[in-house]
């Protein structure tokens, strides 16, 4: 297929308004040169998808190319593929939003295949409206994309997620407390518990209380938390301050809230201590993609003696994408630590749905990094994804690996229905990709006759800052030789 390219340049002050335009060519016999495809093309830009609201750097661009039947228009990712915007029309509205911190003038292709086959390409700058990129203590607290939820840290030290603490005589270390709860005295570690804690309790108890109560950070400076049935209890405004990530022997940073605003916001045994009962600034004992621990010492400071101070121990099941990039580029390998193994099958059930569980266990069979080698020439896979190897996922989307390979990923936190199409909903998401995915992406008990050896997405089972799990079901719902026996799984760990 012959291909032509040229460059369309039009100034933005030249787009035209949202009047629908007509166009009543007959295209039958039209071969379009790349020089003339954009000509008379018409471009606005807009606040708003109904175009309603004009507005110059707009992600809402309607457009009329009048000499075409259909233009396909899109552009190019970062990893080099296309995505695409809008196919087959001649006119219509496309929304484009460049990746948080993107440069706002962005290049757009469009694309005409002629009746003789030819392909011609033209290409035309937008100034579009980027996100700024956010400040990296926020973008713990929201992700990056904008939004974050917050749960109850179960897994916290001893399971406790709300309680006191001492300073260790001046020897506390924030980080040793966070993750390995140096320090702690006492805390709850159920909904249940929480109900024998009515003495602390100045609002009474509105469903803060329960495991599975949430709480939504957002990059507009709001938080925002829910019961277990989603209803909302709770709402304030959040900033930090004094952000330090390097600090061991105090804080790394303080969250000032309106009270009342997170989880639960009281301080324990508050009053024996004549205060006000909900405080309206916490230091920050850890924070990163994944864990959110908080820290008010009575008084509001640490004296000089044992003193106590009430902890708040929160997790987020919702920032893959920080976890994988450690928001810049993080390199991940396979995890077959205490002699577990690192790829393998298991019940698909009890996989997709163990939860961190599935870290160590819900496994039939499987190898370490001392066997994947054989497995790897078993299956035919072509890359040496074995002992060893290495993938580095990067904040542009990108999948790198050591065996050469290269991809990109894209991820779907809202999708809770696991892939074997059995739609229980307790998954923590899916994780797509392209090219050549993650570390050996066959399935297992299959084969390269098979049709699809490898797979290319997968339910997100569990994570944490240094763990990820994924599976795959080996045969979906309503597929050949269907079974909900069988899955493949994937271990994996962060390099340090």
């Amino acid at each position: 297929m012959k291909k032509s390219i040229i460059l369309f340049a039009v100034a933005l002050g030249m787009l035209t308004s949202c009047d629908p335009i007509k166009e009543d060519k007959d295209f039958d016999v039209t071969n379009i040169t790349a020089e003339g495809l954009l000509n008379g093309a018409q471009f606005s830009q807009y606040a708003d998808e109904a175009c309603t609201t004009p507005k110059d750097n707009g992600n809402f661009i309607k457009f009329n190319c009048p000499n075409t039947s259909g233009v396909t228009i899109y552009y190019i990712k970062p990893d080099g593929n296309e995505a695409v915007l809008s196919a087959g029309k001649p006119a219509g509205v496309f929304n484009f939003v460049p990746m948080r911190g993107s440069d706002p003038n962005q290049t757009l292709y469009f694309r005409y295949i002629n009746q003789n086959g030819e392909e011609v390409v033209a290409q035309k700058q937008f100034t579009v409206e980027v996100a700024a990129d956010l400040a990296p203590e926020v973008k713990l607290l929201v992700s990056d994309d904008g939004k974050k939820t917050w749960k109850w840290n179960t897994n916290a030290p001893d399971g406790q997620v709300w309680g006191n603490m001492g300073d260790g005589g001046g020897n506390y270390n924030n980080r040793d407390f966070a993750l390995k709860g140096s320090g702690k005295w006492w805390g709850v570690t159920s909904t249940e518990e929480f109900e024998g804690q009515a003495q602390h309790c100045a609002d009474g108890y509105i469903g803060d209380h329960d495991m599975n109560a949430t709480m939504v950070f957002n990059e507009d400076g709001t938080i925002t938390c829910y019961d277990k049935d989603g209803n909302q209890i709770r709402k304030g405004n959040f900033k930090v301050t004094d952000w330090n990530p390097a600090a061991e022997n105090g804080k790394i940073g303080v969250l000032h809230t309106d009270a009342g605003s997170i989880l639960w916001p009281y301080q324990i045994n508050w009053k024996d201590h004549n205060e006000d009962p909900k405080p309206t600034w916490f230091e920050i004992a850890y924070l990163s993609p994944s864990r959110l621990v908080l820290i008010y010492p009575d008084y509001g400071k640490w004296g000089a003696d044992w003193q106590e101070a009430t902890f708040w121990q929160f997790y987020s099941d919702t920032d893959i994408k920080g976890v994988l990039t450690d928001n810049d580029q993080a390199t991940w390998t396979w995890d077959d630590d205490d002699a577990k193994p690192c790829w393998g099958n298991g019940g698909y059930g009890g996989l997709v749905y163990g939860g961190k569980s599935s870290l160590t266990g819900n496994s039939w069979w499987g190898v370490d990094t001392g066997s994947i080698d054989e497995q790897i020439s078993n299956y035919g896979y072509g890359l040496a994804d074995g002992k060893g190897a290495t993938m580095t996922f990067t904040k542009d989307g990108l999948i790198k690996k050591s065996s050469g390979g290269n991809g990109s990923f894209t991820y779907d936190m809202s999708n809770k229905s696991d892939l074997g199409g059995y739609n229980e909903g307790k998954t923590w998401g899916r994780l797509k990709t392209e090219g050549d995915g993650i570390l050996f992406p066959v399935r297992i008990n299959t084969s390269a006759e098979n049709k699809w050896p490898a797979a290319s997405e997968f339910d997100i089972v569990y994570f944490d800052d240094d763990h990820v799990v994924l599976t795959y079901p080996n045969y979906p719902k309503g597929g050949d030789n269907a079974s909900w026996m069988e899955g493949t799984f994937w271990r994996f760990k962060k390099q340090k």
